[in-house]
């Protein structure tokens, strides 16, 4: 009978342990994983029907957004939440402007005797609470307005001034000034001061 030298069968029976080995720990890696994707919770994605929409600002001729025409400027600096800020030369005693700190582009704010006056916007973010905006057209104003803008000649452009109030308030009114047919800036607030055309002249 042929022998198997005694170190040869031990090197055979460590090779086959050792494959035993690796073959049971690879198994045990891939059982692991296997548990660990299953385990796994689903990544929640954020419900965007949940996350309030950023708040749009509308003009009328009362205000925009918080500010409302004649509040002091104590009172609309509390509503900006301190967000107003009066130019050191500004004279608030008579007609001014006064900043507001991250305004939407295009509005500015003119004070007379110490409160709000009007607010002018000159840039196509803002709208009216009836929808109008700079670059709408003279047709849509009277549409929005149920016909009843008050036409006159522009001072300096080919266009017109279209006032807008309410026939029971005539105090307040917006107006928009036009240019080829379209709106190329608006104001609203108090009579006088929202019929200047030179800013506070």
């Amino acid at each position: 009978m042929h022998r198997v030298p005694c170190t040869a069968m031990i090197r055979t029976t460590l090779l086959l342990t050792s494959a035993a080995l690796l073959a049971s720990c690879a198994a045990g890696r891939d059982r692991a994983a296997d548990s660990d994707t299953a385990a796994a919770p689903p990544v929640a994605q954020p419900d965007r029907s949940s996350i309030p929409a950023e708040p749009t600002l509308t003009m009328s001729e009362h205000g925009i957004g918080p500010l409302r025409i004649g509040m002091s400027l104590a009172e609309a600096s509390a509503a900006l939440g301190g967000a107003l800020i009066v130019p050191p030369n500004a004279d608030t005693a008579a007609c001014d402007y006064v900043e507001w700190r991250g305004a939407p582009a295009g509005v500015t704010l003119m004070v007379d005797a110490g409160r709000l006056a009007r607010v002018d916007v000159s840039l196509s973010g803002v709208r009216t609470a009836n929808g109008i905006g700079v670059g709408d057209s003279e047709e849509a104003v009277q549409r929005a307005y149920g016909g009843r803008a008050v036409v006159s000649p522009h001072k300096y452009e080919d266009g017109y001034y279209l006032a807008v109030a309410d026939p029971t308030d005539t105090l307040f009114a917006l107006v928009f000034e036009t240019s080829g047919g379209k709106v190329t800036r608006y104001r609203g607030g108090r009579r006088p001061q929202v019929e200047y055309v030179e800013g506070c002249s």
